[in-house]
């Protein structure tokens, strides 16, 4: 596996002063929500500085730890298929940071716009990759945010009514909030690492932290 961790984009990301977390708090404190649900849980260090009254932990533990936060001990597709016949089940945030790989991001995104409120937000970590090797499936670099963007940027071309975008901050933290609208999901064979590397403000919606706070 390649070592990364001293490239210039990598070490910006790592020293971002404003981590997932606190763009989490922030639609958390504004909006009043209550409910917060984390596919991903890993070792439990995002989802401790939470401050949603409500949480729920989602991870099978497959990377070797299952920490008291996580309810339920099992992938977000056995979790979505516990609850899909639930529509009382509703989250008012929900944090996508589980396997990266495009087509679980995307089913992960599906899956949770059955179960998010009116007005509510899918976060996801990971959506602006620092490097065409970082981004690559299988894993290959040490810093790795696999092709999540491509799942969020799929959808993004797919759903012009639901407000997206990524703010540029740790590793990229895309924000879809959920609408009335009826969201929908394609194939976009264009999606390939030249195509984002040559577009990626514009196919992103990539702003500052302060940007993202003046419009949400």
């Amino acid at each position: 596996m390649t070592n990364n961790l001293q490239e210039p984009e990598v070490i910006r990301y790592l020293n971002s002063e404003i981590k997932r977390f606190d763009i989490l708090n922030y639609l958390i404190d504004k909006y009043k929500l209550v409910n917060y649900l984390e596919i991903g849980v890993f070792q439990g260090e995002n989802i401790r500085k939470v401050k949603a009254p409500y949480k729920n932990g989602v991870d099978p533990g497959s990377e070797g730890y299952v920490v008291p936060e996580v309810d339920y001990p099992m992938t977000s597709d056995e979790f979505f298929e516990l609850i899909r016949e639930h529509d009382e089940i509703k989250y008012d945030i929900i944090f996508i940071d589980g396997l990266h790989h495009a087509e679980q991001v995307e089913k992960d995104i599906k899956n949770s716009l059955n179960h998010i409120t009116d007005g509510g937000f899918i976060v996801l970590h990971d959506c602006n990759p620092v490097s065409y090797e970082a981004q690559l499936i299988p894993r290959q670099t040490i810093a790795w945010n696999g092709d999540t963007w491509k799942a969020f940027v799929g959808f993004k071309i797919d759903n012009t009514d639901f407000k997206c975008c990524v703010i540029d901050t740790d590793f990229g933290v895309g924000v879809i909030q959920n609408t009335t609208g009826q969201p929908k999901f394609s194939l976009h064979s264009t999606l390939h690492w030249n195509y984002l590397n040559e577009n990626r403000k514009q196919l992103l919606n990539l702003i500052t932290w302060d940007e993202f706070k003046a419009n949400y």
